[in-house]
């Protein structure tokens, strides 16, 4: 399927033109990265991300309903998507926004669709007679149980995250040595709030790791290569990979966040995998002319490169359709948009360089070697 690959393509267009052409696009992302912008998730912007089980599906027509009374407290970047949770397969609502939620406000809204919100498990259980004083003591430390009695009803109330119904059960029966009938209610809301400041505190982090992460790679391809020329091409393409998935970014509306950020990070990594493949197939090897290694080291990279982008449509398919896990999403869909990406700057714009080189400079690699001992 891609044998002579590249043989086919430069009869259609010198390799020459097709060399600036990533450069060319890379160049005008500049601008419209510049005046477009990336939106920024909430970690990197601040604002509050509520995840709420509801357990049933909710109609489209609640979810507008809620929407509106939400818009109504003049929130910024408003979005309220239904989708359904992985851990437990249950449905849930997510509502994210640049704003910082007043959870007085926005609590009688959400109650009004799940009835009581609960932020850790609960577990209610009769008992009889009152409880051994240091019965709180015992289960907060096995449990991190938060333990309340009620004198009037004889309910004995237990709040802890992830409780195990049977353990606590069981330690309950130990404890109080009577049988324990216990109704175990789950955990059906999730606020996350960040601040502006400790969002850009993560915004100016985030950023220095890459510069840092990119700066290492810098260094480890020229001291690897000790030749300027390749490892300006591979360093070159990298950064053209990345600067087409910011675009992309741009254009679609995908957010800045931790997870798009590392997304980059493995583009980049991806991208200088690829590139040190044709890099050295290109100018280690000695038999076949230079187009026919570039033949060789394509058709193994396109078949790569072809794979990993089919895995990142079906997950922003499944992600976006089944389960609604938009973190996924966004790191598959960076990835998607440079991997296409990719597909120029490694075959027109480096396989060009590279053939630049040798043809017409003469140029060999040298790989560094390490001395056995």
């Amino acid at each position: 399927m891609f044998d002579d690959m590249y043989s086919r393509l430069l009869r259609i267009a010198d390799y020459k033109v097709l060399l600036f052409l990533p450069i060319i696009i890379s160049l005008l992302v500049i601008p419209l990265v510049y005046i477009h912008g990336i939106p920024l998730g909430i970690d990197f912007q601040g604002g509050t991300w509520i995840e709420l089980i509801t357990g049933e599906s909710i109609s489209p027509e609640e979810i507008d309903g809620l929407k509106l009374k939400l818009e109504s407290l003049t929130l910024k970047d408003l979005q309220v998507y239904s989708g359904r949770d992985v851990v437990t397969g249950k449905d849930k609502l997510t509502i994210i926004t640049t704003s910082e939620v007043n959870k007085t406000e926005i609590e009688p809204m959400l109650e009004a669709l799940v009835g009581t919100l609960r932020e850790m498990d609960t577990a209610i259980a009769p008992i009889q007679g009152k409880p051994p004083i240091d019965l709180e003591e015992k289960l907060s430390s096995r449990f991190r149980a938060d333990v309340k009695f009620d004198e009037d009803t004889g309910l004995l109330t237990i709040d802890a995250f992830e409780i195990n119904e049977k353990k606590l059960e069981g330690a309950l029966e130990f404890y109080l040595d009577q049988n324990i009938t216990m109704d175990l209610q789950r955990k059906n809301v999730n606020i996350k709030p960040v601040g502006e400041t400790l969002g850009r505190t993560f915004r100016e982090q985030g950023i220095r790791a890459v510069i840092f992460a990119y700066l290492l790679m810098i260094s480890v391809i020229f001291f690897a290569f000790r030749d300027p020329i390749p490892s300006l091409a591979v360093i070159l393409a990298g950064t053209c990979d990345a600067l087409i998935a910011l675009g992309g970014m741009s254009v679609f509306g995908i957010l800045l966040e931790p997870a798009s950020l590392v997304a980059l990070l493995m583009l980049i990594g991806y991208s200088v995998d690829s590139d040190i493949l044709l890099t050295t197939r290109v100018l280690r090897r000695r038999t076949g002319t230079v187009d026919d290694r570039i033949n060789n080291a394509m058709k193994t990279g396109l078949t790569m490169t072809g794979t990993t982008i089919v895995v990142m449509v079906v997950i922003i398919f499944v992600s976006t359709t089944l389960f609604q896990i938009e973190i996924l999403a966004n790191i598959a869909s960076v990835l998607l948009i440079g991997l296409i990406g990719d597909l120029t700057t490694t075959w027109f714009m480096n396989a060009g360089i590279l053939k630049w080189y040798i043809e017409e400079k003469g140029g060999k690699l040298k790989i560094l070697k390490f001395k056995r001992r």
